[in-house]
C-alpha cells in the first residue's frame, strides 16, 4: 500500500491555554465527559487528550487503554457531528504514538500523584513531539492515518 501525504493543518501549541489540575476529581470529570461524548469540541485540545490517555494507561493495561481511547475518540467525533462515512479525522498512528509516549512518561516519572503527572505531562509532551520520530510525509500520509506505522526518523 502506497502512503500518500494527506492535507494537514499546522497547529501551534499554546501553553497559556493549558489546564492546570488541582484535584483528581477534575481529571476524573474530564475522563467521564470523554467517555460519554460530552466534551465540548472547543475544549477538546492536546492537553485534554493527554490527560485522558494518562488516566487510561494508569488504570488499565496498555491494550485495554488503547482500545478505550480509540472507542472514546470515535464516540466523541460522532458527538461533534462528524459523519465518519464522509470524513475521517481519526489518526491511528498518532493515537498509538501518544499512547506510547504518555505510557513511557508515566512509567519514567517519579511523581506519585495523578495531579502532578497530568500537570507536568502537558508541559513536557508538546504537540510537535511526533515530528521528532516521523517525517511529515509519513506522519500525514493516508497509510499512517488508517493504521499504525512505525517511526521513520528514530525509534521510540
Amino acid at each position: 500500500m502506497e502512503c500518500r501525504a494527506a492535507k494537514s493543518k499546522n497547529f501551534e501549541f499554546n501553553k497559556s491555554y493549558m489546564k492546570h489540575y488541582t484535584s483528581e476529581k477534575e481529571i476524573l470529570a474530564l475522563v467521564r465527559q470523554f467517555e460519554n461524548g460530552m466534551v465540548p469540541r472547543a475544549e477538546w485540545k492536546h492537553a485534554e487528550h493527554l490527560t485522558v490517555v494518562l488516566y487510561y494507561v494508569s488504570h488499565h493495561n496498555f491494550d485495554s487503554a488503547l482500545m478505550k481511547m480509540r472507542e472514546g475518540i470515535f464516540n466523541l467525533l460522532k458527538s461533534f457531528g462528524v459523519d465518519l462515512s464522509k470524513e475521517m479525522p481519526y489518526h491511528e498512528t498518532l493515537t498509538c504514538f501518544w499512547m506510547r509516549a504518555v505510557d513511557n512518561f508515566a512509567r519514567s516519572n517519579g511523581k506519585s500523584s495523578m495531579i502532578e503527572l497530568c500537570n507536568e505531562l502537558v508541559l513536557e509532551l508538546g504537540k510537535d513531539l511526533p515530528l521528532k520520530f516521523y517525517s511529515r510525509e509519513l506522519l500525514f500520509s493516508d497509510c499512517a492515518r488508517a493504521r499504525f506505522i512505525e517511526p521513520d526518523l528514530r525509534s521510540f
